[in-house]
């Protein structure tokens, strides 16, 4: 039992690290200038309210920040009516969607064909 737990641990660090590498290069692609350690920062929460909330516009690319900003004017919306409305692509709103999530900026409402996404 003691080891299982020790493997999960170990696991859960690994996946945290890969999603902090991931998180940063993909940010150091869209043109943001961000290290692993401020990225580490943002997905431990400890950086979210004075950066996301104030600024989101500074972290997320344009498409991104797009699919934000059509959250904001409305109450709930699912990916395929996002991607109507913006004009950007469905795999691309779903990237986005979850970038959000991560940020703590949007949640899921449901599973499946009748997910939905709302602004927190």
């Amino acid at each position: 039992m003691r080891a299982n737990t020790s493997n999960r641990r170990i696991l859960d660090k690994l996946r945290r690290q890969t999603l902090i590498n991931s998180t940063a290069s993909s940010l150091r692609l869209a043109g943001i200038n961000v290290t692993n350690k401020e990225v580490a920062q943002i997905v431990h929460g400890s950086i979210i309210s004075s950066v996301s909330k104030k600024s989101p516009e500074k972290i997320l690319s344009s498409k991104q920040f797009t699919v934000w900003q059509y959250l904001e004017h409305g109450s709930e919306a699912m990916p395929g009516k996002i991607a109507k409305a913006t004009k950007v692509a469905r795999p691309t709103v779903s990237q986005a969607l979850a970038v959000l999530m991560r940020l703590k900026k949007v949640e899921r409402i449901g599973q499946g064909r009748s997910t939905r996404y709302r602004k927190l």
